[in-house]
């Protein structure tokens, strides 16, 4: 049977404004919206929900999927006051959709290297145990400001919009028996304003749905315990 299932993720709005406890600057929420901080750089934000599925493995019923796509409510924006260097001022951001939950320390790597593919040896970095299967959707942007590629610095206030120079979809769309799918916003932003050698003031990323053309049905019995039993696994050893 047909089913559509939507992701629908918020604005991220932040502004550089003071720290509190008067430790410096920080990117601020403004307004506050279901997104938070992870990590200790203070630029890692996340966005996260859960696809309920259980009422289709109660029925014992596999879902799949056909495909996947995204729209965005608006434009992404940037502003800068009085000066900011391009070359360090890159945003990116990762769309997932995963069979299995991510922890908050492989989401802050996920910036660096998409969950699903083979991992360079790194001591002590906790990439977890993923494969492409676990990915139903992913979907990684590096964006820079739209008015100044190619230029090495600007001088003065401005804005622009952010425009993607890397744009790579390793959806997987892999049939699943989880009872839930974990869906993570993964923004990984630029250094913020000093407000003394000046920088970026504000950013503003719109609302984000995913769709999934997905459908439901009844394998036979010895696959299906075999796909329900691997899903259980997978969720456990991740």
């Amino acid at each position: 049977m047909d089913r559509t299932l939507v992701v629908e993720f918020p604005w991220l709005s932040v502004t550089a404004g003071a720290a509190s406890g008067g430790g410096g600057f920080q990117w601020n929420q403004s307004p506050a919206t279901d997104t938070r901080e992870i990590g200790t750089s203070g630029l890692i934000f996340v966005q996260e929900m859960k696809l309920d599925l259980s009422g289709y493995t109660q029925n014992d019923l596999t879902v799949g999927f056909r495909r996947s796509f995204e729209q965005n409510g608006g434009s992404s924006v940037i502003f800068w006051d009085p000066a900011f260097n391009v070359n360090t001022d890159s945003l990116g951001q990762q769309t997932i959709i995963s069979s299995v939950p991510i922890n908050d320390a492989q989401l802050e790597l996920v910036i660096g290297s998409s969950p699903g593919f083979t991992q360079y040896n790194a001591a002590g970095v906790d990439w977890g145990n993923f494969n492409r299967s676990h990915i139903i959707h992913g979907h990684y942007q590096s964006m820079y400001p739209s008015s100044i590629i190619g230029a090495g610095s600007f001088s003065a206030a401005g804005n622009a919009e952010l425009m993607d120079v890397t744009s790579e979809y390793y959806s997987s769309l892999e049939p699943t028996a989880a009872d839930c799918l974990y869906c993570y916003r993964v923004f990984s932003l630029p250094p913020h304003a000093t407000f003394l050698a000046g920088g970026i003031t504000q950013i503003g990323i719109p609302p984000k749905r995913v769709i999934l053309d997905a459908f439901t049905v009844e394998e036979p019995d010895l696959e299906y315990m075999m796909r329900l039993k691997r899903s259980y696994e997978l969720a456990n050893q991740v």
